[in-house]
């Protein structure tokens, strides 16, 4: 066997590379019955997905200017056995981050690695020219990408060359307890392979110390669908009601990789309530409404590949439109009645992958005011009720 190459320790001064550190996931808990008809629904589109991913390991690459291209790194990746295609080895990463900007030192690169079960701490590379930034991160992600060929790659990788002036690495000069500078990142979307945030805990106006690194700024948006009765709006009468959801919220990832939200989830639903029938013994009363909401929910916990649970308020508005007929079929009345409410509702949802969701809340809204229907000599026919609860069941996406 022929002895381990060493390295001088004067030809690495000008790289530093951080040790990986893996924050792991909590184990997945078992959905409650009441969605078990959602997820045999969503299930071959999860295997698919699934079977998909395993197929490629995602890349995302961004370099500064002038740097190799994605190309000559993945090239560079391969030659190192790094696979992106194929089986792959216990262990291995399944979605690389790099990202490589230009700083007073040179370049500075990071590679943030995902595998089945984990994410790892933000890795840092430093160098005097792109190329040696590329070179390092290329030996990395191949030892990533393939565990048990770490020792061979670092053996048969060459040592850079060191320039005589070249500066001290940035990263080895930097105190432990200096706070981390933001460093310019785009939002990225959950429906990527490697992006999982689980958020704990909300930054808001907070002052936090963090170590130097790179903080990460994502966006977990989704479109959700629900459907279900809505209880005492209407007399003797439960009616359906169908949600469309919109929901953003922000996360910061430290460079240890917590996730923390930025702020309150904010969501925009579309609402339409019937049609529903107020039976009388001589009137027949056809209601139905189209609303619209503005909400803010506080979360204790939002996990992009599990659960996420909140309590949400909000408010709108809309109009109902009610339609009396006699006995005979013949129309006596056709009504338009604007509607305002406030609202309060809690929500649990079950995010599968990056991609799909299932949901469950229950909430109850008051009205500003109410809604009737009269007969041809004024007297009443039916008045809604102030107060009105529902509970829905509803599927989504997440991106």
């Amino acid at each position: 066997m022929q002895p381990r190459a060493t390295i001088p320790r004067s030809r690495m001064s000008h790289f530093v590379i951080v040790p990986r550190r893996v924050c792991h996931q909590p184990g997945v808990k078992t959905l409650t019955r009441v969605g078990s008809w959602v997820l045999g629904a969503v299930a071959p589109f999860l295997w698919i997905s699934e079977a998909q991913a395993a197929a490629r390991v995602a890349l995302a690459y961004d370099a500064a200017p002038g740097c190799p291209s994605e190309a000559d790194f993945s090239a560079a990746v391969e030659a190192r056995d790094g696979h992106f295609t194929g089986p792959r080895a216990p262990g291995s990463a399944w979605a690389l981050r790099v990202s490589i900007v230009s700083d007073t030192a040179g370049f500075r690169g990071t590679l943030q690695t995902t595998t089945e079960d984990a994410t790892s701490a933000t890795r840092e590379v430093h160098g005097a020219t792109c190329q040696e930034v590329v070179d390092a991160l290329a030996v990395v992600s191949a030892s990533a990408l393939h565990p048990r060929a770490e020792a061979s790659a670092a053996v048969n990788e060459p040592p850079a060359p060191t320039p005589a002036n070249a500066p001290p690495s940035v990263a080895a000069s930097t105190p432990p307890s200096a706070p981390a500078k933001a460093s310019p990142s785009t939002s990225n979307s959950v429906w990527d392979a490697d992006v999982h945030l689980r958020a704990t805990g909300s930054v808001q106006n907070e002052k936090m110390q963090v170590e130097a690194g790179t903080l990460r700024f994502d966006k977990a948006r989704s479109i959700s669908l629900y459907a279900g009765p809505v209880f005492g709006l209407l007399p003797n009468t439960v009616a359906p009601r169908y949600d469309l959801s919109i929901a953003v919220a922000n996360f910061v990832t430290i460079p240890k990789g917590k996730s923390f939200m930025d702020g309150a989830l904010v969501r925009l639903h579309l609402s339409y309530l019937g049609p529903s029938t107020v039976h009388t013994d001589d009137i027949d009363s056809k209601v139905q409404s189209f609303m619209f909401g503005l909400g803010v929910c506080w979360t204790p916990i939002y996990d992009t590949r599990g659960w996420a649970t909140f309590l949400c308020g909000e408010y709108g508005g809309g109009f109902v439109k009610v339609v009396s007929k006699d006995a005979q079929g013949t129309k006596i009345q056709d009504k338009n009645t604007g509607v305002g409410f406030v609202g309060l509702g809690a929500e649990a949802q079950y995010h599968f992958g990056p991609a799909f969701q299932v949901g469950l809340k229950l909430g109850v809204d008051a009205f500003t005011n109410s809604f009737s229907a009269e007969r041809p000599d004024g007297s009443t026919i039916f008045q809604s009720s102030l107060l009105a609860g529902y509970g829905m069941l509803g599927l989504g996406v997440q991106y």
